[in-house]
């Protein structure tokens, strides 16, 4: 048994299309004892509704049928049924027995039977009407043994997360998604479901699932969606998202570009690093000029990118060594950076100035500095 939902057009004794919205719930085989097939076997019903059809079918031709309908009393000839009821099929003979509600309501939930008399024998079958209802929204909750520090995670490790979507009926159905991207099954765990009963006698589903995800910084800046489906929300789902903030010390290998006169680095930190340059045992902080250099505060790129300027206004003729320190809360990492000043040798190139660089992480630096160094 499996549980679909239906945006379908139906066809009724007038040969009218008629759209309706429910979920049913497909049994996919005949009741064998009796060879009356209940379309469908259970109805979810959003309330209210309008068109709702119910059918009972037979292989073989009826001569009569009557029903009882959820809210009425008596028991109704198909041909003579309450105002605001028709009779839906093709007709008797074809062994189509049913009814369509103009507008279902809350006092037509119930079971809907039919009684078939078929070559001189009465058959029975129902079809059992209950409420759609709406879950709650969506709830992501992160799990146990995750570092989440200030509202940000460490990068490189598993993240586990349940998404939640409870008290519905029929239940939810889940998708997750990294950013808008369906996120790989084998990162699911199974999907866990409960059943519990309100103070009304409704029966509530509530479902949830946990997603185990390895974080790069790569992830930096996306979310991780959980989406809960359900045809009684008014635009059809409900979602949770976890936005993935990372923080981290300054990484290793930044981006560099020389100018003529300016000195680039994009380094990858968060919270944002404070940075200060050194050249020829000269220190000069982030927002200060000294002598020919002047060091830039460090420019919010987004996504924990940061862009760090010195700009060299007067440059020598020498070779230099400039170390750049980055430092925040979580640690420092020092870059060393080679330059030297190459002039043009090629007619009609002016006197533009070219700077070869190398550049190493602080695991390194010190040892390349006291090579440099040497005399």
């Amino acid at each position: 048994m499996g549980t679909r939902l239906q945006l379908g057009w139906f066809r009724s004794s007038g040969a009218v299309l008629v759209a309706v919205v429910f979920c049913i719930v497909t049994a996919g085989s005949l009741v064998a004892s009796q060879g009356i097939e209940a379309i469908p076997p259970k109805l979810y019903a959003k309330l209210p509704s309008s068109n709702v059809p119910l059918l009972c079918r037979s292989n073989k031709p009826a001569t009569s049928c009557s029903v009882r309908i959820p809210g009425y009393s008596n028991t109704y000839d198909v041909h003579e049924l309450p105002n605001g009821i028709e009779y839906y099929g093709e007709s008797l003979q074809r062994g189509e027995c049913g009814i369509m509600f103009n507008s279902l309501k809350s006092t037509n939930l119930g079971k809907f039977q039919c009684n078939m008399t078929i070559d001189g024998e009465v058959f029975q079958q129902s079809i059992v009407i209950e409420a759609a209802l709406s879950p709650e929204p969506t709830d992501l909750a992160i799990g146990e043994g995750t570092i989440l520090e200030q509202g940000a995670f460490a990068p490189n490790q598993t993240l586990r997360v349940t998404c939640s979507s409870n008290n519905a009926n029929p239940a939810s159905n889940l998708t997750w998604l990294l950013d808008e991207e369906p996120i790989d099954p084998s990162n699911l765990g199974p999907l866990e479901t409960s059943e519990n009963v309100d103070s009304r006698g409704r029966k509530l589903v509530s479902v949830s699932q946990q997603l185990n995800y390895f974080i790069t910084l790569k992830d930096y800046g996306k979310k991780i969606i959980c989406r809960a489906e359900h045809f009684a929300i008014q635009k059809g789902f409900f979602r949770g998202f976890l936005p993935l903030n990372f923080r981290f010390q300054p990484e290793p290998v930044p981006t560099i570009n020389i100018g003529e006169t300016m000195i680039n680095v994009t380094i990858k930190a968060n919270p944002r690093p404070t940075t200060s340059w050194k050249i020829n045992d000269m220190t000069v902080v982030e927002g200060q000029s000294l002598g020919p250099y002047q060091a830039y505060i460090p420019k919010d790129l987004g996504f924990g990118n940061y862009l760090v300027l010195l700009r060299i206004n007067e440059p020598t003729n020498q070779s230099e060594l400039i170390e750049l320190t980055a430092s925040n809360e979580l640690g420092s990492r020092g870059y060393v950076i080679r330059a030297q000043k190459i002039e043009p040798t090629a007619p009609g190139r002016g006197t533009t100035t070219f700077w070869l660089i190398s550049i190493w992480t602080y695991l390194c630096s010190v040892i390349v500095t006291c090579v440099l160094r040497m005399p």
